[in-house]
């Protein structure tokens, strides 16, 4: 939020599309114009109301599960689109809100509920991802970190 206020963005330019999954609640803790839509197509959702406001802000906040895997070719044509989406993934590297499912970002070799001798596949990495689509700008960065998350 402080960084869309440093952006300097009028609160009603705003909109703030979420998922079902562990990023799900996010659109419901913001006062700006929000979408909280089905698992997997948040990136879609967010398509859509870009296309129909070109001059409005739009940030997409979707999960790894939610972002790479369910909704991961919505995911890849927006970033292969470039069409001005701010997009957040939360990667908590598993299903969070299923008990802790594996998801397409899981470490291989870690514990999950749905692979209790470890996870075989490998791991995605969404940036690497995300990059190799040709998305104009890509970054990661910690939560627990608020203040560089803002330079972002």
């Amino acid at each position: 939020i402080r960084a869309i206020e440093k952006c300097g963005w009028k609160q009603d330019d705003v909109c703030v599309v979420s998922g079902i999954g562990c990023s799900g609640r996010f659109s419901s803790y913001v006062d700006f114009n929000t979408v909280h839509t089905t698992h997997g197509r948040t990136v879609a959702f967010a398509t859509g109301i870009k296309l129909a406001n070109p001059d409005k802000h739009v940030i997409c906040v979707a999960g790894d599960g939610d972002a790479m895997a369910i909704g991961g070719n919505h995911t890849i044509h927006a970033a292969r689109r470039n069409i001005d989406i701010n997009f957040i993934m939360i990667n908590n590297f598993i299903y969070g809100l299923t008990n802790s499912q594996t998801s397409p970002t899981t470490p291989q070799g870690m514990w999950t509920v749905s692979q209790k001798a470890g996870n075989i596949d490998p791991t995605f990495d969404a940036c690497e991802v995300i990059k190799a689509c040709g998305a104009s700008f890509v970054a990661r960065e910690t939560m627990l970190d608020p203040k560089k998350l803002e330079k972002i």
